[in-house]
């Protein structure tokens, strides 16, 4: 099974054990704005920045060489199948055709006569299996010679988009040097880079939904697929590259290099049902995420110890810590003290 990532940056966290609320904090009253934990029941949404890239890329070349003749095609320039794309000076392949067509038709005139005098049983049987083997020799060099002069040029395999001409006319070519590069744009690969976590603990099965979204048409998603993991790790940030597929709409002209704003929705686990905003979260010393948990009774605050998840678009999963129905503070929480009465905005 191909895996794209898991769902959960894992803070080895701890819980707080105490259950006694502790007293109230000679202070004034603070106002904070409060949420109720509750479970979720749709996925996680992951979002990423991406660019694209042609699904297929090729080079072209010529299978012999010579002075470049011609090169029509433009850098940037999108062209259709069976295009020209660039020719060799055809002078030389030209004249080893005409070679060829003489030796042939003089190989046929021997083998006619020598046919014709063994029939007459004026000449050796050998001579005409040798007069044969001629022909045959010089039908294949004709053969060649016409392939030759056929790979003068080059023409595209596909509809295609020029990315690059790699030389200029009346220059030498050898044989299977590049010539041009060219992108088949009728579906693009969406690359992004996918943080460790998500990479060792989840799968391409766990895709509910994935899209990319673009600044220059506002509005509209463009549903993609996972297509594949691209490599080894980036050394600095632990990410991974992992490319989906797209279809190029046909009303936007969607270019290799440019970038997208991907979002990957995956299903959620139950151990990650509960989210909270980001804004939620207050660090401890011990470099540990914590909420504060606001209780009604006594209105006042605690700071409670979590596990969570990586941050997604949807919220902070939380995996271990917290209940459904208790309520935890959303905004005002930097200013708060363990026992200190808050009054709910």
């Amino acid at each position: 099974m191909k895996r794209i990532g898991g769902l959960a940056l894992i803070f080895m966290l701890f819980g707080c054990s105490d259950r006694t609320p502790p007293e109230p904090v000679s202070q004034n009253i603070r106002p904070a704005e409060l949420m109720t934990v509750t479970s979720q029941v749709d996925g996680l949404q992951y979002n990423f920045t991406a660019r694209l890239e042609a699904l297929q890329s090729i080079d072209l070349s010529f299978e012999v060489g010579g002075p470049l003749h011609e090169m029509p095609v433009r850098e940037g320039e999108s062209i259709e199948t069976g295009s020209m794309i660039a020719s060799l000076d055809p002078t030389e392949f030209q004249l080893a055709v005409q070679e060829a067509m003489v030796q042939l038709k003089l190989a046929v005139q021997d083998l006619t006569r020598k046919r014709k005098v063994l029939a007459e049983n004026g000449i050796a049987k050998s001579a005409v299996e040798d007069a044969q083997s001629n022909y045959e020799l010089q039908r294949v060099r004709l053969n060649k010679a016409k392939e030759r002069l056929s790979d003068t040029r080059i023409y595209a395999p596909f509809v295609a988009y020029v990315s690059r001409r790699y030389f200029d006319t009346f220059v030498n070519v050898t044989p299977g040097t590049p010539i041009v590069k060219l992108h088949d744009l009728t579906k693009l690969q969406v690359i992004m880079n996918i943080p460790e976590n998500l990479i060792a603990t989840g799968s391409a099965d766990e895709i509910l939904r994935a899209w990319v979204e673009f600044s220059f048409a506002p509005g509209r998603q463009f549903e993609m697929s996972y297509y594949e993991n691209r490599g080894d790790a980036e050394s600095l940030a632990q990410t991974y590259e992992v490319s989906f597929v797209m279809d190029n709409p046909e009303d936007l002209n969607l270019l290799p290099g440019m970038t997208a704003s991907a979002t990957i929705e995956m299903k959620k686990t139950d151990d990650a049902s509960i989210l909270l905003p980001s804004s939620s979260l207050v660090p401890t010393p011990e470099n540990k995420l914590a909420v504060w948990i606001f209780d009604p009774v006594t209105k006042i605050v605690s700071r409670r110890v979590i596990e969570s998840g990586a941050p997604t678009q949807s919220g902070v999963p939380v995996t271990a810590g917290l209940q459904p129905g208790e309520q935890v503070v959303v905004a005002g929480g930097s200013q708060l003290q363990e026992g200190m009465q808050v009054r709910p905005l």
